[in-house]
């Protein structure tokens, strides 16, 4: 988040066997941009996804009481063992706002965990 000041969270994802992450950042303004990042965290670019999606943006960043470091953690304490291959923050129909976590756990079995973007509170773990 260093590469977009002022940026907040909203979904990584990794590639390559994690040698290559996939992260969107909702940007100050609302402008979402994805950045590719090594697995030594140096960013190899940085592209606007465009202007339309601006209001959507703000309304899911602004919305979120749990930042994504604390969601990660959240993920790490339901499996302790797992490593996180893909988190995104999102919107359901009715409202909800949860992160969403892919976990690959140390016996090779993915997970899905849902955390609760608003209370912070474990919703799956599954």
């Amino acid at each position: 988040m260093d590469a977009v000041k002022g940026s907040k969270g909203l979904s990584v994802q990794s590639n390559n066997g994690g040698r290559l992450w996939e992260v969107q950042l909702a940007g100050p303004d609302g402008t979402e941009r994805l950045l590719e990042v090594d697995d030594s965290g140096k960013v190899s670019g940085v592209k606007d996804t465009g202007q339309g999606e601006k209001a959507r943006v703000m309304g899911i960043s602004k919305d979120a009481r749990l930042s994504f470091d604390d969601a990660a953690a959240k993920v790490s304490s339901a499996v302790p063992e797992g490593r996180i291959t893909h988190m995104s923050l999102d919107r359901y129909g009715d409202d909800t706002l949860v992160w969403d976590a892919d976990v690959l756990t140390s016996e090779g079995v993915w997970r899905l965990v849902k955390v609760d973007a608003r209370t912070g509170a474990v919703t799956k773990n599954g």
